[in-house]
């Protein structure tokens, strides 16, 4: 009989009953559910809008230059904020911001929005939920 990879090392079950369980197992280690995303954490969002995203947008005490500044942007309606440069894409796009638009947006803007002026996407989904939970505080 042939060796099975399991748990880390190489095993040989030596009866059909033996292969049974190692098959069961198996199984069930397949089928185990995927870790849920955990929820956003709003004081590790402020650590990466503060790295990533504060150049551009400003913060509750600065006006943004470049960037809209992003408070109250959930429930707004893109390329509508009182400060910033705002793409002609994002002005036309229809989108009214909220926690999935953000979302999608922060994963990758130039796909979900071409022709908008952010370069910059945020790759790690625990990252996105975390901007998006700090984002929900800025009012």
């Amino acid at each position: 009989m042939r060796d099975r990879f399991f748990a880390g090392a190489f095993i040989r079950p030596r009866t059909a009953a033996g292969w049974t369980l190692v098959a069961a197992v198996s199984a069930a280690a397949a089928l185990a559910p995927v870790p849920v995303r955990a929820a956003g954490d709003a004081a590790a969002g402020r650590q990466v809008y503060v790295k990533r995203c504060l150049g551009c947008h400003g913060d509750l005490k600065t006006t943004s230059t470049f960037g809209p500044n992003l408070t109250g942007i959930i429930g707004r309606k893109a390329g509508t904020g009182e400060s910033g440069v705002h793409s002609r894409a994002l002005i036309e796009s229809g989108i009214t911001w909220d926690e999935a638009s953000l979302r999608k947006f922060l994963a990758t803007p130039t796909r979900e929005v071409p022709g908008t002026n952010m370069p910059v996407d945020v790759a790690d989904p625990q990252q996105i939920e975390d901007v998006v939970a700090y984002l929900r505080t800025l009012r």
